[in-house]
Protein backbone atom coordinates (compact mmCIF):
# COMPACT_ATOMS: atom_id res chain seq x y z
CA UNK A 1 0.00 0.00 0.00
CA UNK A 2 1.48 3.42 -1.15
CA UNK A 3 2.03 5.99 1.54
CA UNK A 4 -0.14 9.29 1.38
CA UNK A 5 1.93 12.44 1.07
CA UNK A 6 2.15 14.19 3.85
CA UNK A 7 0.01 17.36 4.29
CA UNK A 8 0.59 19.64 7.20
CA UNK A 9 -2.68 21.26 9.01
CA UNK A 10 -2.50 24.33 6.54
CA UNK A 11 -2.53 22.22 3.49
CA UNK A 12 0.59 22.93 2.38
CA UNK A 13 3.21 20.10 0.58
CA UNK A 14 6.50 20.16 1.65
CA UNK A 15 7.47 18.23 -1.35
CA UNK A 16 5.88 20.08 -3.80
CA UNK A 17 8.68 22.69 -5.60
CA UNK A 18 8.34 26.31 -4.16
CA UNK A 19 7.57 28.85 -6.76
CA UNK A 20 9.72 31.77 -7.46
CA UNK A 21 9.00 35.15 -5.85
CA UNK A 22 7.36 37.08 -8.99
CA UNK A 23 9.74 40.10 -10.31
CA UNK A 24 8.28 43.49 -10.39
CA UNK A 25 7.84 44.92 -13.29
CA UNK A 26 9.51 48.11 -13.50
CA UNK A 27 6.52 50.96 -13.98
CA UNK A 28 6.83 52.92 -17.07
CA UNK A 29 7.70 56.62 -16.19
CA UNK A 30 4.50 58.21 -15.73
CA UNK A 31 5.23 62.04 -15.55
CA UNK A 32 6.55 64.36 -18.27
CA UNK A 33 9.55 64.04 -17.03
CA UNK A 34 10.18 60.51 -16.70
CA UNK A 35 9.22 60.37 -20.47
CA UNK A 36 11.07 63.15 -21.36
CA UNK A 37 14.18 61.28 -19.70
CA UNK A 38 13.24 58.05 -21.08
CA UNK A 39 12.66 59.81 -24.66
CA UNK A 40 16.20 61.13 -24.98
CA UNK A 41 18.41 58.29 -23.37
CA UNK A 42 16.57 56.61 -26.27
CA UNK A 43 18.09 59.01 -28.73
CA UNK A 44 21.26 58.71 -26.90
CA UNK A 45 21.46 54.93 -27.15
CA UNK A 46 20.25 54.61 -31.18
CA UNK A 47 22.96 57.59 -31.72
CA UNK A 48 25.81 55.30 -29.97
CA UNK A 49 24.95 52.28 -32.35
CA UNK A 50 25.61 54.50 -35.25
CA UNK A 51 29.00 55.43 -34.04
CA UNK A 52 28.86 58.40 -36.32
CA UNK A 53 32.44 60.73 -36.71
CA UNK A 54 32.75 64.09 -35.37
CA UNK A 55 31.82 66.18 -38.57
CA UNK A 56 34.80 69.28 -37.26
CA UNK A 57 33.23 72.95 -37.24
CA UNK A 58 30.73 74.88 -39.55
CA UNK A 59 33.14 77.57 -40.08
CA UNK A 60 36.11 74.74 -41.14
CA UNK A 61 34.18 72.79 -43.44
CA UNK A 62 36.38 74.03 -46.24
CA UNK A 63 39.78 74.04 -44.06
CA UNK A 64 41.76 71.34 -46.06
CA UNK A 65 41.27 73.47 -48.90
CA UNK A 66 41.95 76.78 -47.63
CA UNK A 67 45.47 75.26 -45.95
CA UNK A 68 46.32 74.01 -49.69
CA UNK A 69 45.49 77.53 -50.98
CA UNK A 70 47.76 80.53 -50.17
CA UNK A 71 45.42 83.03 -48.95
CA UNK A 72 47.85 83.49 -45.62
CA UNK A 73 51.08 82.66 -47.51
CA UNK A 74 51.15 85.33 -50.09
CA UNK A 75 53.25 88.54 -49.50
CA UNK A 76 55.63 91.11 -51.13
CA UNK A 77 58.73 92.91 -50.30
CA UNK A 78 60.66 91.49 -47.66
CA UNK A 79 59.78 89.72 -44.50
CA UNK A 80 61.76 88.40 -41.27
CA UNK A 81 60.14 86.58 -38.25
CA UNK A 82 62.09 85.74 -35.30
CA UNK A 83 60.53 83.28 -32.62
CA UNK A 84 62.32 82.85 -29.72
CA UNK A 85 60.73 80.30 -27.44
CA UNK A 86 61.70 80.97 -23.50
CA UNK A 87 59.83 78.28 -21.79
CA UNK A 88 57.94 74.92 -23.18
CA UNK A 89 54.87 76.88 -22.95
CA UNK A 90 55.57 80.64 -23.92
CA UNK A 91 57.49 82.17 -26.85
CA UNK A 92 58.00 85.54 -28.91
CA UNK A 93 57.60 86.60 -32.11
CA UNK A 94 59.48 89.95 -33.66
CA UNK A 95 57.86 90.15 -37.40
CA UNK A 96 59.82 92.55 -39.69
CA UNK A 97 57.83 93.62 -42.89
CA UNK A 98 59.30 96.19 -45.68
CA UNK A 99 59.31 97.06 -49.40
CA UNK A 100 55.30 96.19 -49.88
CA UNK A 101 53.32 97.85 -52.87
CA UNK A 102 50.00 98.03 -50.42
CA UNK A 103 51.59 98.04 -47.16
CA UNK A 104 54.10 100.45 -45.30
CA UNK A 105 57.10 99.01 -43.18
CA UNK A 106 55.89 97.45 -40.17
CA UNK A 107 57.32 95.62 -37.16
CA UNK A 108 55.06 93.02 -35.11
CA UNK A 109 56.00 91.98 -31.76
CA UNK A 110 53.91 88.99 -30.71
CA UNK A 111 53.61 86.59 -27.64
CA UNK A 112 51.94 83.24 -27.06
CA UNK A 113 51.36 80.98 -24.21
CA UNK A 114 49.93 77.53 -24.80
CA UNK A 115 48.66 75.55 -21.78
CA UNK A 116 46.72 72.52 -20.65
CA UNK A 117 43.43 74.23 -20.92
CA UNK A 118 44.45 77.64 -21.81
CA UNK A 119 45.81 79.42 -24.77
CA UNK A 120 47.00 83.61 -24.75
CA UNK A 121 48.29 85.65 -27.48
CA UNK A 122 49.02 88.91 -28.08
CA UNK A 123 50.56 91.07 -31.23
CA UNK A 124 51.23 95.04 -30.93
CA UNK A 125 52.66 96.82 -34.12
CA UNK A 126 54.26 100.05 -35.13
CA UNK A 127 50.66 101.78 -35.86
CA UNK A 128 49.70 101.21 -32.24
CA UNK A 129 47.25 98.24 -33.12
CA UNK A 130 46.86 95.89 -30.59
CA UNK A 131 45.38 92.09 -31.06
CA UNK A 132 44.78 89.78 -28.37
CA UNK A 133 43.20 86.36 -28.32
CA UNK A 134 42.11 84.20 -25.36
CA UNK A 135 41.02 80.30 -25.06
CA UNK A 136 39.60 78.51 -22.54
CA UNK A 137 38.72 74.80 -22.64
CA UNK A 138 36.12 73.92 -19.47
CA UNK A 139 36.52 70.35 -20.80
CA UNK A 140 37.54 68.23 -23.77
CA UNK A 141 33.85 69.20 -25.57
CA UNK A 142 33.55 72.84 -23.91
CA UNK A 143 36.26 76.05 -25.01
CA UNK A 144 35.23 79.98 -24.61
CA UNK A 145 36.99 82.19 -27.05
CA UNK A 146 37.69 85.85 -26.48
CA UNK A 147 39.23 87.80 -29.50
CA UNK A 148 39.89 91.62 -29.44
CA UNK A 149 41.17 94.27 -31.32
CA UNK A 150 42.03 97.71 -30.86
CA UNK A 151 42.86 99.64 -33.86
CA UNK A 152 44.04 103.59 -34.07
CA UNK A 153 41.79 103.80 -36.73
CA UNK A 154 37.73 104.76 -36.43
CA UNK A 155 35.61 101.78 -36.38
CA UNK A 156 38.30 98.88 -36.72
CA UNK A 157 38.43 97.80 -32.96
CA UNK A 158 36.55 94.73 -32.39
CA UNK A 159 35.54 92.17 -29.64
CA UNK A 160 34.23 89.00 -30.38
CA UNK A 161 33.08 86.55 -27.66
CA UNK A 162 32.59 82.79 -28.68
CA UNK A 163 31.03 79.38 -27.50
CA UNK A 164 32.33 76.16 -29.08
CA UNK A 165 30.93 72.58 -27.89
CA UNK A 166 31.72 69.54 -29.77
CA UNK A 167 29.06 66.72 -29.34
CA UNK A 168 30.33 62.86 -30.15
CA UNK A 169 28.87 63.61 -33.56
CA UNK A 170 28.06 67.63 -33.89
CA UNK A 171 29.34 70.88 -33.12
CA UNK A 172 27.74 74.06 -32.23
CA UNK A 173 29.23 77.57 -32.09
CA UNK A 174 27.89 80.75 -30.93
CA UNK A 175 29.70 84.08 -31.57
CA UNK A 176 28.92 87.42 -31.02
CA UNK A 177 31.06 90.69 -32.48
CA UNK A 178 30.55 93.93 -30.92
CA UNK A 179 27.84 93.13 -28.95
CA UNK A 180 26.19 95.62 -26.68
CA UNK A 181 24.19 94.07 -24.05
CA UNK A 182 22.06 97.57 -22.93
CA UNK A 183 21.17 98.21 -26.58
CA UNK A 184 21.18 94.77 -28.62
CA UNK A 185 23.26 95.85 -30.96
CA UNK A 186 25.95 93.91 -32.76
CA UNK A 187 26.79 91.06 -34.90
CA UNK A 188 25.38 87.82 -34.04
CA UNK A 189 26.19 84.35 -35.63
CA UNK A 190 25.01 80.31 -34.58
CA UNK A 191 26.15 77.21 -36.17
CA UNK A 192 25.04 73.44 -35.92
CA UNK A 193 26.97 70.95 -38.18
CA UNK A 194 25.78 67.15 -37.62
CA UNK A 195 26.96 63.89 -39.17
CA UNK A 196 23.59 62.03 -40.42
CA UNK A 197 25.60 59.02 -41.47
CA UNK A 198 30.10 57.74 -41.15
CA UNK A 199 30.35 60.19 -44.84
CA UNK A 200 27.60 62.95 -44.92
CA UNK A 201 27.40 65.68 -42.89
CA UNK A 202 24.58 68.68 -42.62
CA UNK A 203 25.09 72.32 -41.16
CA UNK A 204 23.30 75.33 -41.01
CA UNK A 205 24.55 79.05 -40.20
CA UNK A 206 22.11 81.84 -39.07
CA UNK A 207 23.86 85.59 -39.34
CA UNK A 208 21.82 88.30 -37.83
CA UNK A 209 23.01 91.57 -37.71
CA UNK A 210 21.45 94.22 -35.73
CA UNK A 211 23.59 97.72 -36.45
CA UNK A 212 20.92 99.99 -34.87
CA UNK A 213 18.28 99.40 -32.01
CA UNK A 214 15.37 99.99 -35.13
CA UNK A 215 17.68 97.80 -38.07
CA UNK A 216 18.10 93.80 -37.91
CA UNK A 217 18.47 91.60 -40.93
CA UNK A 218 19.01 87.50 -40.69
CA UNK A 219 21.09 85.75 -43.55
CA UNK A 220 20.77 81.43 -43.50
CA UNK A 221 23.23 79.55 -44.85
CA UNK A 222 23.19 76.09 -45.77
CA UNK A 223 26.26 73.53 -46.05
CA UNK A 224 26.37 69.46 -46.95
CA UNK A 225 30.00 67.55 -46.38
CA UNK A 226 30.85 64.30 -47.86
CA UNK A 227 34.47 62.98 -46.53
CA UNK A 228 35.26 59.91 -47.97
CA UNK A 229 38.94 58.08 -47.65
CA UNK A 230 41.01 60.20 -49.12
CA UNK A 231 39.06 63.23 -50.62
CA UNK A 232 36.02 65.75 -49.11
CA UNK A 233 33.42 67.80 -51.18
CA UNK A 234 32.06 70.32 -49.85
CA UNK A 235 28.57 72.82 -51.19
CA UNK A 236 27.75 75.60 -49.24
CA UNK A 237 24.48 78.65 -50.12
CA UNK A 238 24.58 81.72 -48.63
CA UNK A 239 21.46 83.57 -48.19
CA UNK A 240 22.55 86.70 -50.12
CA UNK A 241 22.77 85.00 -52.77
CA UNK A 242 26.22 82.87 -53.06
CA UNK A 243 26.85 79.28 -54.12
CA UNK A 244 30.54 78.19 -52.95
CA UNK A 245 31.29 74.46 -53.54
CA UNK A 246 34.93 72.87 -52.64
CA UNK A 247 36.60 69.74 -53.89
CA UNK A 248 39.93 68.64 -51.78
CA UNK A 249 42.09 65.37 -53.07
CA UNK A 250 44.86 63.81 -50.38
CA UNK A 251 47.09 62.24 -53.42
CA UNK A 252 49.31 61.07 -51.04
CA UNK A 253 51.43 61.67 -47.45
CA UNK A 254 52.94 64.69 -49.16
CA UNK A 255 51.10 65.97 -52.17
CA UNK A 256 47.25 68.00 -51.82
CA UNK A 257 45.33 68.84 -54.44
CA UNK A 258 42.16 71.57 -53.61
CA UNK A 259 39.86 73.22 -55.93
CA UNK A 260 37.09 75.88 -55.26
CA UNK A 261 34.17 77.53 -57.04
CA UNK A 262 32.32 80.85 -56.20
CA UNK A 263 29.03 81.70 -57.82
CA UNK A 264 27.56 84.89 -57.19
CA UNK A 265 24.02 85.92 -57.95
CA UNK A 266 23.09 88.40 -55.62
CA UNK A 267 21.58 92.26 -56.47
CA UNK A 268 21.39 91.34 -60.35
CA UNK A 269 25.24 90.36 -60.53
CA UNK A 270 26.53 86.81 -62.16
CA UNK A 271 30.01 86.44 -61.56
CA UNK A 272 32.08 82.91 -60.71
CA UNK A 273 35.52 82.57 -59.78
CA UNK A 274 37.38 79.00 -59.74
CA UNK A 275 40.77 78.01 -57.70
CA UNK A 276 42.76 75.55 -58.24
CA UNK A 277 45.73 75.21 -55.95
CA UNK A 278 48.33 72.26 -55.08
CA UNK A 279 50.73 71.95 -52.15
CA UNK A 280 53.66 69.19 -52.11
CA UNK A 281 55.82 68.32 -49.64
CA UNK A 282 59.86 67.41 -50.34
CA UNK A 283 62.32 66.19 -47.64
CA UNK A 284 63.81 69.72 -46.49
CA UNK A 285 61.29 72.43 -48.74
CA UNK A 286 57.16 73.10 -49.07
CA UNK A 287 55.85 74.15 -52.50
CA UNK A 288 52.26 75.72 -53.32
CA UNK A 289 50.89 77.01 -56.09
CA UNK A 290 47.50 78.57 -57.04
CA UNK A 291 45.72 79.66 -60.08
CA UNK A 292 42.28 81.24 -60.59
CA UNK A 293 39.67 81.99 -63.70
CA UNK A 294 40.87 85.78 -63.01
CA UNK A 295 44.19 85.36 -64.45
CA UNK A 296 46.11 85.26 -61.05
CA UNK A 297 49.23 82.15 -60.79
CA UNK A 298 50.46 82.50 -57.06
CA UNK A 299 53.69 80.53 -56.03
CA UNK A 300 54.88 80.04 -52.53
CA UNK A 301 58.06 78.15 -51.78
CA UNK A 302 59.40 77.23 -48.19
CA UNK A 303 63.13 76.24 -48.40
CA UNK A 304 64.08 74.35 -44.78
CA UNK A 305 67.86 75.19 -44.88
CA UNK A 306 68.98 73.58 -41.60
CA UNK A 307 66.52 72.98 -38.57
CA UNK A 308 64.83 75.80 -37.47
CA UNK A 309 65.45 78.29 -39.98
CA UNK A 310 64.04 78.80 -43.48
CA UNK A 311 64.05 80.83 -46.45
CA UNK A 312 60.80 81.67 -48.11
CA UNK A 313 60.27 82.67 -51.54
CA UNK A 314 56.80 84.49 -52.41
CA UNK A 315 55.44 85.69 -56.31
CA UNK A 316 52.01 86.40 -57.84
CA UNK A 317 51.04 87.50 -61.25
CA UNK A 318 47.64 89.68 -61.96
CA UNK A 319 47.71 88.62 -66.08
CA UNK A 320 44.17 90.47 -66.03
CA UNK A 321 45.21 93.56 -64.55
CA UNK A 322 48.52 93.26 -65.76
CA UNK A 323 50.28 93.56 -62.79
CA UNK A 324 52.70 91.17 -60.77
CA UNK A 325 54.06 90.88 -56.86
CA UNK A 326 56.90 89.18 -55.55
CA UNK A 327 58.48 89.08 -51.96
CA UNK A 328 61.67 86.83 -49.87
CA UNK A 329 61.68 86.51 -46.45
CA UNK A 330 62.68 84.89 -43.47
CA UNK A 331 62.07 82.49 -40.65
CA UNK A 332 64.17 81.97 -37.90
CA UNK A 333 63.15 79.46 -34.80
CA UNK A 334 65.71 79.90 -31.33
Amino acid sequence: MAASPLKTPFGFNPTSPIPAPAVPVEAAPSDLLGQVKDAFAKVNKFRDDLNLPHPGTYEGVNREVRNTFLNNQLFDGARCDITKVLTPNFQVTHSFAMGSVGAPSSYNFGTAFIGQQSFLSGNLDTDGNVQARANYAWSNTNVSKVQAQLSTTPGHSMLQVEQDYNGQDFNINIKGVNPSPVEGTGIFIGSYLQSVTKNVSLGVEAVHQRPTPDQRETIWSYVAKYTGNDYIATAQYQGFGALQASYYLRYSEKVDFGTEIQLVTAGGRREAIATVGGKFEFRRSTFRGQVDTTGKVSAVLEEKIVPGFSFLVSGEMDHGKGQSRFGVGMMWEV
